[in-house]
């Protein structure tokens, strides 16, 4: 046998193994789709306990905030109806401080003028309209003095003077037919 003949033996030989062997490429791709199927199948997302508790907490928090927003707002527009009413207590005449709180009940709701957060200049402009007396203004700054008082219309003008001078900041006198407001 020369080298030719056995080159061609071993020649055939391979080519009957090759014959015999599996063909890998389906072998490959059966298990890679089993492999798929156990390990990238899609999941369906369910929702444990703590992420159920978590969204709980979230709309009891946010139901909370949207509660105390409402009541801010609602006790904003209840302070402009009934503002606290913060006064200095003047002297009054002995009959008036026996008062009974009955008596003080049947005062009219119209003689009670309350001003909230009112400017004095805003303010000594209606007393003086009331009162027949022209507003004269020396102090520039009047306008941003702010007050809560409550006037009874009944008071005479000396008397409610006399109570909203004893306010920081504010300094009014009546000369004749003018109410003033002085620096």
């Amino acid at each position: 046998m020369t080298s030719n003949d056995k080159l061609e033996d071993l020649l055939k030989q391979l080519y009957a193994q090759e014959e015999e062997t599996i063909d890998t490429s389906e072998f490959i791709d059966e298990e890679w789709q089993k492999f798929e199927a156990r390990h990238f199948a899609p999941k369906r997302k369910s929702w444990g306990w703590m992420q159920i508790a978590a969204a709980i907490v979230g709309v009891l928090m946010l139901s909370g905030i949207a509660y105390a927003a409402i009541s801010i707002v609602h006790r904003g527009h209840a302070d402009e109806v009934e503002a606290p009413v913060e006064q200095t207590i003047a002297a009054k005449p002995s009959q008036e401080i026996h008062e009974t709180p009955i008596a003080r009940q049947k005062e009219s709701a119209d003689s009670i003028r309350i001003f909230t957060d009112m400017p004095l200049d805003e303010l000594v402009g209606e007393l003086a309209t009331y009162y027949n007396k022209v507003a004269d203004i020396h102090d520039a700054k009047a306008h941003d003095v702010r007050l809560y008082y409550k006037w009874n219309r009944n008071s005479r003008a000396e008397d409610v003077i006399g109570e909203l001078n004893h306010f920081d900041h504010v300094n009014l006198s009546i000369e004749n037919d003018k109410l003033i407001v002085n620096p």
